[in-house]
């Protein structure tokens, strides 16, 4: 384990701290809030006061911990002489859960946000050093748990404090928060703040709010040589990803899901360079060369629903049969293998396909109070990694040779490009999005080319159209029509030049 108690050194300069003298004496205070609503809690009137974001932790901060909340950019507590901060934070059990675990079995309902990001003063910080670090090494998090189901005739006040743990690290979650950071740390400092995503990173995310992201923007250095010294960037805030904040609970509960299989990263290794590291090895080898080697992993049939993903995983020293089942990637919101077979053309043998838009999707494209940024599709690619992997098809697209006989090229983590994002699928989503609220007619399955849904040839990279079936599958949208349900795409294309930027 990383020497935690190595971190602490008090703050040189900490103003009007709250200060207690012990562990045991804050602890005292936070365990008397256990079991009470945030509404019995607050003796300020913080939760009577409508449209008031962040109430509940201020409420906690002035009611329980008593001290006035402030926009200090130091730690909240000195605790032994040591500085805290401290973070409430809401947890929600998952609503499908087995007797066995029903009360413990939750996720993190949202992202934890440390700190905004400083663009102008970032570039000269190093980590350990940082304004980030001095707020994220000694956490106490408070846990709540919203469970509401109607928002809006369910006040948040009535949601009840759960329990208060120290945030300690583990050696590899260190080291990936750190590549993170330094990730983020190196494109602001190239002049490239206006093109972070909060899927660049793995732990520790660039975030955004959706509501203000096209009006909150800051200073930024512009790239070296530009004509202006500044360019203006969205607003963003170092914060933990809300799905490595439900590893985090899971491990700081006692709740972990004994099913979820765990990479044996070494310590002070980043899941990148795992990922990087473990496939390197297979480079140059052919796909039956790579079965024969990971023979103790026992593989299905090559015919298997999900072989390739299985084999990949088998690569990176997994036995799951999903990506989602292994904690290091679900905690870095990598949601999706995709095995790329390319040719000696080197496109791939089809574009690239997502989830089906479901039925609640169509209506959100519906609703004229939705905007870009609070869209399912901006989340999807803002949101989520995934691990591409591609293989070389020595055939040819009318002669193509068994797949066994593919050689592996590589494997990478990668998440769509905020640029791109706004560039290609922006456009796609604002379409669709005006015909629906529109409810005009699509003329789906009419004659060829009357159909007026986004297709390959709307912006040559982010299209819509079925994923496989037979067309019998079909969905109702907001305008009446009932059509074959629908995906979005990435033209092969795109995907082309995405290898090609990862692996040459």
């Amino acid at each position: 384990m990383f020497d935690f108690s190595a971190r602490r050194t008090p703050l040189e300069h900490n103003p009007n701290p709250h200060v207690f003298s012990s562990i045991d004496e804050l602890w005292e205070k936070l365990r008397a809030a256990e079991g009470k609503s945030i509404r019995d809690i607050d003796l300020t009137g913080r939760t009577d006061k409508k449209n008031n974001k962040g109430f509940q932790g201020t409420a906690f901060e002035e009611s329980v911990v008593r001290y006035k909340a402030n926009s200090d950019p130091n730690p909240d507590l000195l605790v032994g002489g040591i500085p805290y901060e401290l973070k409430m934070t809401p947890l929600r059990h998952y609503s499908k859960r087995s007797k066995k675990s029903a009360d413990f079995d939750f996720y993190a309902k949202e992202r934890l946000v440390i700190d905004i990001i400083n663009y102008l003063k970032l570039p000269d910080e190093h980590f350990y050093t940082s304004t980030f670090w001095r707020k994220a090494k000694n956490i106490v998090i408070v846990y709540y748990i919203d469970d509401r189901r109607d928002r809006k005739n369910q006040p948040r006040d009535e949601c009840k404090v759960y329990k208060s743990v120290i945030l300690d690290y583990r050696n590899q979650e260190l080291a990936t928060i750190r590549e993170d950071w330094q990730f983020i740390h190196d494109k602001v400092a190239a002049g490239h703040a206006d093109s972070l995503s909060e899927s660049d990173t793995n732990y520790l995310a660039a975030s955004t709010k959706g509501r203000t992201a096209e009006t909150s923007r800051r200073k930024a250095p512009a790239p070296k040589g530009a004509s202006e010294k500044y360019i203006m960037a969205k607003q963003r805030a170092f914060s933990y990803k809300a799905s490595y904040m439900s590893m985090v609970a899971k491990r700081l509960l006692g709740t972990s899901d004994e099913d979820e299989e765990h990479l044996l990263l070494s310590p002070d290794e980043s899941l990148s360079r795992y990922v990087r590291e473990h496939t390197n090895q297979y480079v140059g080898h052919t796909c039956r060369e790579i079965v024969s080697s990971l023979a103790e992993y026992h593989l299905p049939s090559v015919k298997a629903h999900q072989y390739k993903q299985r084999l990949v995983l088998a690569m990176l020293g997994s036995r799951s049969k999903n990506i989602d089942d292994v904690e290091q990637f679900k905690a870095a919101g990598v949601t999706q293998v995709k095995v790329v077979e390319r040719f000696n053309d080197e496109l791939p043998k089809e574009s690239m396909s997502f989830p089906y838009i479901t039925e609640d999707q169509w209506n959100e494209l519906g609703d004229p109070a939705v905007q870009w940024h609070d869209s399912f599709m901006y989340r999807f690619f803002e949101d989520n990694r995934m691990l591409i992997c591609s293989l070389r098809n020595r055939g040819t697209r009318t002669h193509k040779r068994d797949f066994m006989d593919d050689i592996f090229e590589g494997a990478f983590l990668w998440n769509m490009p905020e640029g791109d994002i706004e560039r290609y699928v922006r456009p796609v989503w604002e379409r669709v999005h005006q015909l629906m609220v529109d409810k005009q007619p699509l003329h789906y399955g009419e004659r060829r080319g009357s159909n007026l849904l986004p297709d390959s040839s709307f912006n040559g990279v982010c299209h819509i159209r079925p994923h496989g079936g037979d067309g019998t599958d079909r969905i109702l949208l907001p305008n009446g029509e009932s059509i074959t349900k629908q995906a979005f795409w990435l033209d092969r294309r795109y995907v082309a030049k995405v290898i090609h930027e990862h692996l040459g």
